[in-house]
């Protein structure tokens, strides 16, 4: 009977022995899963950190990647403005320069005509209606001369010079030295720039 509670005993012993084992066992289980549960839970915080950082980082340089197309952009827009500017120069100044070429040759013509005109008019035996047409013709030409910005070089009685004034002669007079006495063929500014200067007879005391 002795024999027989000592094994019960024992073996009460045992199965709350291993009651107690399993119980430890299952607490240590718990435990690691929840370390494990904190370990995921940092790195995924880290990986979130990380990707905040890379992301941060992308964003940064797309800003300056940005910003240095932006510039680049600018810079080429002024390039082309620039281009555009000079271009548009250079089409004025070409044909101004055109232009003025061709007033220039067309100064004779109206010289010829003035010569026409006054021989026309001088001559009686020339009928009036053609001393009529020459003369509208002549007027009809510096209209459009004077549309084109073409105007007489004043030259006689006006003080001698030399951007504008050609002299040819030179002759004593009572008026001050320096003074055009006399325009012997007339002189035509186009704008700011001179087609022909006036040649002109001076006085020279």
């Amino acid at each position: 009977m002795v024999k027989k509670n000592e094994k019960n005993k024992e073996k009460n012993e045992q199965r709350k022995s291993e009651e107690n084992g399993i119980a430890n066992a299952e607490a240590n289980q718990n435990e690691v899963e929840n370390l494990m549960g904190e370990v995921e839970k940092t790195e995924g915080q880290e990986e979130t950190v990380d990707e905040q950082d890379q992301s941060e980082q992308a964003a940064e340089s797309w800003q300056k990647e940005k910003e240095e197309l932006l510039e680049q952009v600018k810079r080429k827009q002024a390039d082309i403005d620039n281009l555009r500017r000079i271009g548009k120069k250079e089409q004025s100044e070409a044909r101004e320069y055109a232009l003025h070429q061709f007033l220039c040759r067309l100064l004779p013509v109206i010289d010829n005509l003035e010569r026409a005109l006054e021989s026309a008019k001088a001559d009686q035996s020339v009928p009036a209606g053609h001393v009529e047409g020459i003369e509208m013709i002549y007027k009809q030409l510096l209209q459009i001369m004077e549309q084109e910005g073409v105007c007489e070089i004043e030259a006689e009685g006006c003080r001698f010079d030399p951007n504008y004034h050609h002299a040819v002669m030179q002759e004593d007079s009572e008026e001050e030295p320096g003074t055009v006495l006399e325009e012997l063929q007339k002189g035509y500014r186009h704008r700011d720039r001179v087609l022909r200067p006036s040649m002109v007879k001076v006085c020279g005391n």
